[in-house]
């Protein structure tokens, strides 16, 4: 009875892995068709918002660039928790992760969405950004807003490309707002998000969709990368087309995020 139960373990650990395989050979075949779609887009870095600007930004295009969210202080520790936070996880260990620590992301290799307790130097840097953020927060997700997101994107050497995606599937009010707050310089080869701007619509999601999420219009746009400093944010509506680019470099990029819901929004996740 017991070699059955071990056999039947086996083979079920076989399986899920090789379920596992299938997925990620899938997604590899839909990012080389979404590279070759985009070949010709135009590319740019996206610009830091002024003033008032970051609102209609994000309103208009989806995505906001707002500079030094956070001080060079509280980045730092704050980088120093997460590193330290993921060394003592599983993930050094090669083995399954807790849901409970560590959030679903595409494309895993070495890639994970680390999320956070509320300990000091996350607390710290939170306020720190939401009080440089208060402007464009409160004229996006309003002021009864519910924070619904607190973890950190690490992006090592090796990690590849995903696919674009929006983080909500459409509706047409928006719900979540997510800021990404650079915990060090982020340079072309580290793996730079890239975002889609003006794909937050009905018209973009449409095309998205009709084109199998592996070309179209959508993705024939010029798109932004996100070749932030340490302590600048990119803020943007969970609707916008965005993907975490390939880390080729030989240093760790880690993102301090957070997402604000919409009191009253239908998020469809």
């Amino acid at each position: 009875c017991a070699f059955i139960l071990i056999v039947g373990a086996v083979g079920m650990k076989a399986s899920l892995e090789s379920e596992a395989a299938t997925r990620e050979a899938a997604l590899e075949d839909k990012v080389r068709a979404q590279t070759l779609a985009m070949d010709a887009s135009t590319s740019t870095t996206i610009e830091a918002a002024v003033g008032d600007d970051a609102s209609e930004r994000v309103r208009e295009r989806g995505v906001a660039r707002v500079d030094g969210v956070m001080s060079e202080r509280a980045s730092e520790e704050m980088r120093r928790y997460v590193d330290e936070t993921l060394a003592a996880s599983e993930a050094t260990r090669g083995g399954a992760l807790s849901t409970e620590v560590f959030g679903n992301v595409y494309c895993k290799k070495n890639r994970w969405d680390l999320k956070l307790a509320y300990d000091a130097p996350v607390r710290e840097g939170l306020r720190e950004c939401v009080r440089s953020m208060k402007d464009v927060l409160l004229d996006s997700c309003g002021g009864d807003a519910k924070l619904v997101e607190l973890a950190a994107l690490v992006s090592d050497p090796g990690s590849t490309r995903q696919p674009v995606h929006p983080d909500t599937a459409y509706r047409r009010d928006p719900s979540v707002f997510t800021c990404f707050v650079a915990l060090q310089d982020v340079e072309r080869d580290m793996g730079p998000t890239l975002f889609i701007p003006g794909t937050n619509n009905a018209q973009a999601h449409v095309e998205f969709r009709e084109a199998g999420e592996r070309g179209g219009p959508a993705l024939k746009r010029p798109y932004e990368l996100g070749l932030i400093n340490r302590g600048d944010a990119t803020i943007f509506d969970s609707r916008t087309l965005h993907c975490g680019t390939e880390n080729s470099s030989s240093r760790r990029r880690v993102l301090f995020y957070f997402s604000f819901e919409r009191a009253g929004s239908d998020n469809p996740n």
